[in-house]
């Protein structure tokens, strides 16, 4: 088999070969392009996912486990009984969650407002590697309460570090079950952050826990559930039904996936149509070398003659050609790749200097492009095995030749 690579290397560089003309190149051309574009995509669909993925579990934790029932377990008993439950529980932090209007400078914005509890929060979210502007911090003040807000949400309304904002809470009346008191809170903007998710970034205030307790008049330290994180984010689905399980009726579980299980779904599909299509322009360009493969085949009858009757068999023939078309077609992978790493490096580039990604419409308002070994390998195995098959054609041709109507073209 080295003798036949050593043959197939030799006949391919050599100065007569046709292989690396005008016609050959652009057809190489277009298989460097086609794996370039196809590398590019799978890394946005990939990063997609995984940024979508990051700012989901950074913000909600791995599970989200709400309470229902009218017995409230303290936090405490609540990790105690999952953490028997499930041992590779990390942290977990109780959170609360209202729903208001916010008022500021005669603007109005609908809001979210989730206390979580500031000494184990760290545990379960990445919330401080995404504050762009101020702290995440919660100090006690007189007359406001501390918050740290979204990126859009700051840019929406026009606030910056150390302003206050007020926002209306709408509370049951006691009087009349049917009609709404509404308490208004003033709050103190400490932090901005980019929370990677556009409806996170438009509408999601953090504050202490006790705060959205005194807020939505909470008695007793009640609180709408915890947020869990566990070893391994890939296992949450798994966790979670068991925890559903085992917990009983009382308890409503959900993971980080099923939050947005649609959009997931969805990209997992595309991503397998969208490898498939422009795959469909390496087919086009490995079959345009394979047509110049066969002119070099035809045009190189008398060596192909002349190497037949010293002996070499139809089967080493063929693996002659075959290997030369796997080398070209190796070329344009790696020159593909490489394409298409400089192609990702400036969708990167012109993504952070003039936002391609709409946040309306994608919900992220960035994608950090990735590009995983799996996808890397499936483009190298496609992109070989459709060179090799693209070959089969000219090199059969060869193969057959006689020895006698090779040299006849002498």
């Amino acid at each position: 088999m080295s003798f036949q690579l050593w043959l197939a290397l030799r006949m391919l560089w050599a100065k007569k070969s046709r292989l690396f003309r005008l016609s050959t190149m652009i057809s190489l051309s277009g298989l460097t392009i086609g794996v370039a574009i196809l590398t590019v995509s799978m890394a946005v669909v990939s990063g997609f996912e995984t940024t979508l993925q990051r700012s989901v579990a950074d913000v909600t934790g791995h599970v989200q486990l709400l309470v229902k029932g009218a017995n409230h377990p303290s936090a405490a008993e609540l990790e105690a009984r999952v953490r028997t439950l499930e041992p590779s529980l990390i942290g977990i932090t109780a959170f609360a969650l209202i729903e208001g209007v916010l008022a500021h400078q005669g603007k109005l914005s609908g809001v979210i407002v989730q206390g979580f509890d500031p000494a184990t929060v760290d545990d379960v979210l990445n919330l401080k590697k995404r504050i762009i502007e101020g702290e995440l911090k919660f100090p006690a003040l007189e007359n406001e309460i501390p918050a740290v807000i979204g990126v859009g949400l700051s840019k929406n309304m026009a606030l910056k570090i150390g302003d206050t904002f007020r926002v209306v809470i709408p509370l049951k009346n006691d009087m009349d079950p049917t009609k709404f008191r509404r308490k208004v809170s003033v709050l103190k903007v400490q932090g901005i952050l980019d929370l990677g998710k556009h409806d996170y970034n438009q509408r999601m205030i953090l504050t202490p826990l006790a705060a959205v307790q005194q807020m939505a008049e909470i008695d007793g330290g009640r609180f709408n559930g915890v947020l869990l994180k566990f070893e391994d984010i890939n296992q949450a689905r798994e966790i979670s039904t068991r925890l559903s399980f085992t917990l009983g009726s009382g308890f409503g579980v959900r993971d980080w996936r099923e939050t947005n299980e649609n959009l997931f779904e969805a990209v997992q599909i595309e991503k397998v149509v969208i490898f498939f299509v422009i795959l469909i322009i390496i087919f086009a360009a490995a079959f345009n070398v394979a047509s110049s493969l066969y002119i070099n085949v035809v045009k190189r009858y008398p060596e192909i003659g002349l190497l037949k009757s010293l002996g070499l068999s139809q089967r080493q023939m063929m693996n002659v050609f075959s290997i030369q078309g796997i080398v070209i077609g190796a070329v344009g992978l790696v020159l593909g790749i490489l394409l298409g790493l400089l192609l990702c490096a400036l969708f990167s580039w012109f993504e952070l200097s003039l936002g391609l990604v709409s946040g309306e419409i994608y919900k992220i308002d960035r994608i950090d492009l990735d590009l995983r070994i799996f996808d890397v390998l499936s483009i190298a195995v496609a992109t070989l095995l459709i060179s090799y098959l693209a070959t089969l054609a000219p090199a059969l041709r060869g193969s057959k030749l006689s020895p006698i109507e090779g040299l006849r073209h002498e």
